[in-house]
């Protein structure tokens, strides 16, 4: 594989004298000095009421804004902030991204968000909701401070994708280009030229016009941080230009950055962003910034991307301290099952001091001096890019979100959301105490080239099936060759040892075949066929 060289585009300080890109939106803030958005609500209603309200078949309609208006007397107009909730109450058809049945209004459509009347205060009207029938939860837009340490120093080596072996991993061709990863953070560049051409989808949450990065006189660093993450993902490779990033993937630019009066910005309308990210087709979704408590949208929002099959890569936070400590300002991420939490690593493999830790890590990734993608306050575009270093698990997360990517667009019909995470943690480099451990988690990313050619020229799969469902995928393997080689057309592969287990070896009777087929396996387990 061919690597580019490295280019630096000389890094603009200018700030633009012109007004501000939105008007900010009111803040409000709750005793322990956490921020959201004073003048919104969001809530779902209760299954039974939006199905009466509207079916999810044939039989939709415009659900009746006056009834949802009439929920609380502090709310002005109750709205659609993402694709699933927009379709719905626009009485149409939901996005076919999205599991659902018959008449049967999922989740992810019933979530919506309630603006209020002006001196009205959402903590007030979300204690009423919570108490109203037709409501199955109701929460504040909490606002999310990004893990990221921001770092000035250039440097000329892209050492965390070697140190993942991203590049023999690109040796293996994607089976498919057109997978999406969701950066939910404070907007992209949208003019990068290493990033642009990848950008096929961007929207703006909590008052950001769109999924642009925010440029206005405040400034500075604080509007680099999408970029840069967006770049450690899925920069464009060999382009004679700058990075390359870890997976060829399609890059969806969620604008989410709110500013906290302090020239600060802070991460809003982070579980509308996740939704819309589903609705539209996300494979992946990258959350590089705290979560200290898991607020009801966000959950539900995490529990649509679960149900959907879409992985949710977040970041452990940068507090020194346990993630499951309060104080640690990630908590929230591991009281959900769904998250993979990720800590940040030095270039000795050590954890960088400032790195979260604990028994919710999931795994380890390069975060520390990462050179990626920047925007800066320029008018135009900059033909050359903008390159920086940054640290912290914010660069660590992107570095797995892109793995989780690379891994399901491999063979995007047999690897779901479930089979990707279960390859990443197989492929994982077992570092720190023999097995899982508060460091690592399961151990350092990895992207073997063996796995993922294995991956890739699979026809189905075989494995040990503890569940009811048997279709060939990784997830849900034939257990049997009675199973597999019906469907197993000639000259196909057979890949044995896949599905998500933790045996340490496979075992199959006796089996005579008389087609023209290929056997292999992934390297990490043996197998044993008439022993």
């Amino acid at each position: 594989m061919k690597i580019s060289p490295l280019f630096l585009g000389a890094v603009s300080a200018a700030l633009l004298t012109t007004g501000l890109q939105a008007a900010d939106p009111p803040l409000g803030r709750l005793s322990d000095g956490t921020l959201y958005l004073a003048n919104e609500v969001e809530f779902a209603l209760k299954a039974d009421v939006a199905r009466a309200l509207s079916p999810a078949d044939t039989n939709r309609r415009v659900p009746d804004r006056n009834r949802l208006t009439r929920l609380h007397p502090g709310i002005q107009e109750v709205v659609a902030t993402h694709t699933a909730a927009e379709r719905w109450l626009a009485g149409q058809s939901l996005p076919p991204a999205l599991k659902h049945t018959g008449a049967e209004v999922p989740q992810i459509a019933r979530s919506l968000t309630a603006r209020l009347r002006p001196g009205e205060d959402a903590a007030q009207v979300v204690a009423a909701l919570r108490q109203h029938p037709d409501i199955e939860w109701a929460s504040l837009n909490v606002l999310h401070r990004p893990d990221w340490v921001p770092n000035d120093t250039f440097w000329t080596n892209q050492w965390g994708a070697a140190r993942v072996r991203a590049d023999a991993a690109w040796d293996v061709p994607q089976a498919s280009t057109t997978l999406r990863i969701a950066i939910i953070d404070t907007g992209v560049d949208l003019t990068h030229p290493d990033l642009a051409a990848r950008i096929t989808y961007n929207r703006g949450f909590g008052g950001n016009a769109n999924g642009d990065a925010r440029r206005d006189v405040r400034g500075g660093t604080s509007i680099d941080h999408g970029t840069h993450v967006a770049g450690i993902a899925a920069a464009i490779r060999d382009n004679n230009l700058g990075i390359a990033g870890i997976a060829n993937l399609e890059i969806m630019a969620m604008g989410c950055a709110v500013w906290d009066g302090t020239n600060q910005y802070l991460i809003g309308s982070a579980a509308a962003a996740m939704n819309d990210a589903v609705a539209n087709g996300a494979a992946v979704i990258n959350c590089s910034f705290g979560m200290p408590t898991l607020d009801d949208a966000t959950r539900a929002a995490l529990d649509n991307a679960q149900n959907n099959n879409v992985v949710v890569v977040v970041a452990a936070g940068n507090q020194a301290n346990d993630v499951d400590n309060p104080a640690s300002g990630s908590a929230g991420w591991n009281q959900h099952p769904w998250p993979l939490i990720v800590s940040n690593t030095q270039n000795n493999d050590a954890l960088n001091p400032s790195s979260n830790f604990g028994p919710a890590i999931d795994l380890a990734a390069p975060g520390t001096t990462i050179l990626s993608t920047i925007t800066t306050n320029y008018a135009g575009p900059n033909p050359n890019g903008n390159y920086g270093n940054m640290s912290g698990t914010s660069m660590a997360s992107p570095c797995v979100a892109g793995g989780v990517g690379m891994v399901r667009s491999m063979n995007p019909n047999l690897i779901n959301g479930t089979a990707a995470r279960d390859v990443l943690f197989r492929m994982a480099q077992d570092l720190g105490t023999p097995g899982r451990d508060t460091t690592y988690g399961v151990g350092m990313l990895q992207l073997d080239p063996v796995f993922l050619r294995t991956a890739r020229n699979g026809t189905l799969f075989m494995g040990s099936n503890p569940t009811i469902t048997e279709n060939g995928t990784y997830a849900a393997p034939y257990s049997t060759f009675g199973f597999a080689l019906p469907n197993t057309p000639p000259g196909g592969q057979i890949v044995l040892n896949g599905g998500v287990t933790n045996l340490s070896e496979y075992h199959y009777p006796a089996v005579t075949i008389t087609q023209p087929l290929r056997l292999t396996a992934f390297p990490d387990r043996p197998v044993f066929i008439g022993r």
